[in-house]
């Protein structure tokens, strides 16, 4: 049987459902003018950062085509970056980039480069090159800095649960600076040769407290519907969390109704990122949307009831 990969930008819709306060930092889209939504995460310990981009014009989720890119810059343009589409044409760009300096951040720059544009296609860059120059969006720039490190000292790696009425502590090194701190959890249960797959995301701790527990069913619920919502609020999160995953969608399709109630549980994974988030300026030229660089780190424990 093919494996069914769900992944859900969530709160989820029903009663049982987790959630967290409101975000801050995440200004709204607007209808009119140029507005982007960008995040620039560099996990701990890792010397690259995660990158992900998506930009609007009255609103609605433009496609970067006819030779425009994104680029990442990293230590003062040392390394560089093309966000690649996740889906041909959806508007939602990622990339890893090279990171030796966090206190230099990350450059992003929409640029006209035909040749780039095409590196990643079957056939060759410089056959069937149409050029029609560059686009409205190309010459935006924007800087986005990280935080300060966050560190995970609970749970331990592959801790178990037994029961949903368990609790999941989670500690981490706080800090005095009112940061957003952020949870986004990718729950992977199976039962045979299946296994479903879903995300939430959602506000835990403003200013930063350094603690947070949750309940194992808030997770892992007994019984409920999970939809597909596309939510741009939630959307870079996961999609920076789920990109080191084999999965092929970040909540942008329609997703069947997922009954747990009915679902033989073997047991479930759960992987459990807490993001130190700050805000970046945009620039006066945008009309809204948000930059947000952050730190996280990354734990994952069972369930197997």
């Amino acid at each position: 049987m093919l494996r069914r990969f769900v992944l859900v930008i969530a709160s989820l819709v029903c009663a049982s459902c987790y959630t967290g306060s409101n975000d801050s930092l995440r200004e709204p889209v607007s209808q009119q003018g140029v507005s982007a939504t960008i995040q620039a995460n560099l996990p701990y310990g890792a010397m690259e950062a995660q990158v992900a981009a998506s930009f609007y014009k009255d609103g609605r989720k433009q496609a970067l085509v006819g030779g425009d890119i994104v680029v990442a810059y990293s230590d003062t343009e040392l390394h560089a970056a093309i966000l690649r589409s996740i889906e041909n044409l959806g508007g939602d760009y990622i990339a890893n980039i090279p990171v030796d300096d966090s206190e230099q951040g990350v450059e992003f720059s929409i640029e006209h480069d035909p040749v780039a544009a095409r590196e990643d296609r079957w056939y060759p860059v410089d056959e069937l090159l149409v050029d029609p120059g560059p686009g409205e969006l190309v010459g935006y720039r924007f800087d986005v800095n990280f935080p300060s490190d966050i560190v995970l000292t609970s749970p331990l790696p592959s801790e178990t649960y037994t029961d949903r009425e368990q609790r999941i502590l989670l500690n981490w090194n706080a800090e005095t600076d009112s940061d957003q701190i952020r949870l986004t959890s990718v729950q992977t249960c199976f039962s045979g040769e299946h296994s479903v797959q879903w995300a939430t995301s959602t506000i835990i701790n403003s200013p930063d407290t350094g603690s947070h527990d949750i309940r194992v069913g808030s997770l892992i619920p007994s019984t409920t519907v999970v939809n597909a919502i596309s939510d741009f609020f939630q959307q870079i999160s996961v999609m920076i969390v789920s990109s080191v995953l084999e999965a092929y969608t970040f909540g942008l399709v329609s997703a069947d109704d997922i009954d747990l109630g009915a679902y033989n549980l073997d047991y479930c994974t759960i992987s459990l990122t807490v993001f130190r988030e700050i805000s970046n300026d945009l620039g006066a030229e945008m009309s809204g949307g948000y930059a947000i660089g952050s730190s996280s780190d990354t734990v994952t424990v069972r369930y197997e009831p």
